[in-house]
């Protein structure tokens, strides 16, 4: 079993979806959350606190979230590559899952997603029973 996670950083442009992953985190006990509308945000976010969980939407303007899960893999600015990275997405299909499995995501959710499965995906990525 994992630490329990005690940060998480939301990155969807979509109010209604942050809400509901917030939502989520809290129920879970993460009460650190910080989000983010956009990849850049979101690099600058994990920069200053870094995270034990990023949830992540795919389209997204400035920087969309493979390019942002391809730059937290690769280490660079100061962000642990090891973070937990779980991608929510309306790009549906396995080509699409293959992509973003590819790109570093440790967990590929398509839209819509319910609260239930948003909370079996974040207990699966960490370890939980």
């Amino acid at each position: 079993m994992k630490v329990k996670p005690r940060r998480a950083v939301i990155v969807e442009d979509n109010a209604q979806m942050r809400e509901l992953i917030h939502m989520v985190l809290g129920a879970l006990g993460i009460t650190e959350i910080v989000s983010a509308a956009n990849g850049a945000e979101a690099i600058s976010a994990l920069q200053a606190g870094g995270a034990d969980i990023v949830f992540m939407d795919w389209q997204m303007d400035v920087m969309d979230g493979l390019e942002c899960t391809r730059r937290i893999r690769a280490g660079v600015d100061g962000i642990d590559p090891k973070t937990v990275i779980v991608l929510v997405t309306g790009m549906v299909g396995e080509k699409n899952a293959e992509t973003a499995y590819a790109a570093g995501v440790d967990l590929f959710l398509e839209k819509p997603v319910s609260v239930k499965i948003l909370h079996a995906g974040v207990e699966k990525v960490l370890g939980r029973s």
